[in-house]
């Protein structure tokens, strides 16, 4: 292969991009072994959303992250634990459609599990070495979060219900 092509193919959408759908972004975000940047917003006493790009890890339909446990986005999930998702990047943009879904803090045994499932792959690894050494303990936040049903039909053309709920 010439190196010209080889420059190209890194350069190919994913196939989750070219069906911008909530049913693709569910069967991005839930495919299982795949770690994924995710934009995760979570929302102010005021309703407004604030986008937080997290690395997650699915296992048995549930997403997971961590987080610093003194961060403003821990504590606008302790107020209201609802949250959008979607395919993201490093930079914060959102590369399909977002998702609804609820956020429970983990704690002790719980918490434990889903960090070790956190790490996966080096880059996995080697963020859960920086979270241990730089925020022990209770220093993180381990969240799961549990996906909403609603738009997950995909006999729904993938339409966001849930906006026009709450239009």
């Amino acid at each position: 292969m010439s190196r010209g092509l080889q420059a190209d193919n890194h350069k190919k959408e994913r196939p989750f991009m070219k069906q911008k759908t909530t049913h693709t972004t569910r069967e991005y975000l839930t495919a299982p072994d795949n770690g994924h940047i995710t934009l995760l917003t979570s929302f102010r006493r005021n309703g407004t959303g604030v986008g937080t790009p997290v690395g997650t890890i699915v296992s048995n339909g549930t997403l997971y992250f961590m987080t610093p446990a003194d961060t403003w986005k821990v504590k606008r999930l302790a107020h209201n634990p609802r949250v959008t998702l979607a395919p993201g990047n490093r930079k914060g943009d959102a590369l399909g459609p977002a998702i609804e879904g609820t956020v429970r803090r983990l704690y002790a045994e719980e918490a434990k599990r889903a960090r070790d499932l956190l790490r996966v792959g080096i880059v996995g690894r080697v963020f859960g070495i920086i979270f241990d050494r730089k925020y022990p303990g209770e220093k993180t936040a381990v969240y799961e979060i549990v996906l909403d049903t609603r738009d997950a039909d995909p006999g729904n053309g993938g339409s966001e219900r849930t906006h026009a709920a709450h239009s």
